[in-house]
């Protein structure tokens, strides 16, 4: 968690465990906010999708997070992403739940500091590869 935006990088391919896991800690950096209104910032560039079962997980967990104060998604994913289709079923379809995609950090963190967040910290890769 950077500020008021988690931040997380998928890599290769995943399955209801790994989601889980991941989630597992999502909640864990979530507790400090306490209810306050939160965005994400998820590069999935370098992840190979996931199976059927990380779609169901996926699906359920997005909706408790929306309802836990994610209100804002930013997605980097590359052009013409082979996923996309997974990514929009999976997507929350709370009210008050934006989301929109990106093919770089740089734009995905703009949108998200003009909706109200700010990123505390900058990141490495983002100042070497995104400037």
């Amino acid at each position: 968690m950077n500020g008021h935006i988690l931040e997380a990088t998928f890599y290769d391919y995943w399955d209801a465990d790994i989601f889980e896991s991941f989630i597992s800690e999502v909640k864990v950096s979530l507790i400090r906010l306490r209810g306050q209104e939160w965005g994400s910032m998820t590069d999935l560039r370098q992840w190979d999708g996931g199976n059927h079962e990380f779609r169901f997980a996926a699906k359920a967990e997005l909706n408790r997070l929306v309802a836990a104060g994610s209100s804002h998604a930013a997605y980097i994913i590359q052009d013409n992403s082979p996923y996309l289709e997974l990514i929009n079923d999976v997507a929350p379809t709370l009210s008050g739940y934006k989301r929109r995609l990106f093919t770089n950090k740089a734009d995905a963190v703009k949108w998200l500091e003009e909706s109200g967040f700010k990123l505390s910290l900058v990141s490495k890769e983002y100042d070497e590869q995104e400037k």
